[in-house]
């Protein structure tokens, strides 16, 4: 008789351990698929509170310059209702003029790829409205310029 010792696994410890590795994936798997939706809802409230809080600075720095048709934020000028103070679409401004170019200006960046934006702009600097939509979800948001509110 040999005296070898015998290296390895057996057919056994295998098969448990495989088993237990399915029953763990079976577990984690549907938790870890919904994590998307979960992204995406929170990137979603991540640039409408965004946006929103640009609006809000925007309208703060109006209301500290004492009024105006425009404000000066981080270099950029944005137009304003002169008689609100909220960011307006406004359509004879050519960078202020769609949606997209509203939140360009007021979030000093463009409208992120998965993003779109519609609007009623005005002439001059009254009111429009815009609506921006997170493509995957459907999600929107509109902005009013006449009120400021982002809903």
């Amino acid at each position: 008789m040999s005296n070898q010792k015998q290296q390895g696994f057996t057919i056994i410890e295998l098969v448990v351990v495989i088993a237990l590795l399915g029953l763990l994936a079976a577990v984690a798997l549907p938790k870890f698929a919904d994590m998307t939706t979960e992204a995406r809802t929170a990137a979603f409230e991540g640039v409408k509170g965004g946006f929103a809080s640009s609006v809000q600075i925007v309208h703060a720095k109006w209301l500290a310059q004492g009024g105006g048709s425009t404000v000066a934020v981080s270099g950029a000028t944005i137009e304003v209702n002169s008689t609100t103070g909220w960011p307006t679409i406004d359509t004879t401004n050519a960078t202020q003029d769609t949606g997209s170019e509203l939140y360009g200006v007021l979030m000093s960046g463009p409208l992120p790829s998965t993003w779109g934006a519609t609007q009623v702009a005005t002439s001059g600097t009254d009111v429009g409205t815009a609506t921006f939509t997170l493509t995957a979800s459907g999600s929107a948001f509109t902005y009013n310029a006449a009120t400021g509110i982002s809903n």
